[in-house]
């Protein structure tokens, strides 16, 4: 039975408070935590970073230290391209994550 492949998307964490959205949404006080969708990854790209921070998880959570330790030459050149552009725009506190979808 075929199964249907799915793709890795690069997220980041981003925080808003926007008046109508929290009044719609019955969200009173504070930010609101939402997901950016930054783009996709290929299988290998994921694959050298969960093996550079050691894990084997689906779903990895990743800040501007854990990105140092991703040799970037072992990277497909699109996608580390793709990453060193977010890397440049992204503020000290930013946190991305990589799922599976």
């Amino acid at each position: 039975m075929p199964t249907k492949r799915s793709t890795w998307h690069l997220l980041k964490l981003v925080y808003v408070n926007p008046p109508y959205v929290s009044k719609a949404m019955a969200h009173f006080a504070g930010d609101m935590a939402v997901l950016e969708e930054l783009g996709t990854l290929r299988e290998k790209t994921v694959e050298v970073i969960k093996e550079s921070l050691g894990t084997k998880r689906d779903e990895i959570d990743l800040s501007l230290s854990d990105l140092i330790l991703i040799p970037m030459e072992k990277l497909p050149e699109d996608d580390r391209e793709f990453l060193l552009k977010i890397v440049q725009e992204l503020e000290g506190d930013a946190k991305l994550k990589i799922v599976r979808r």
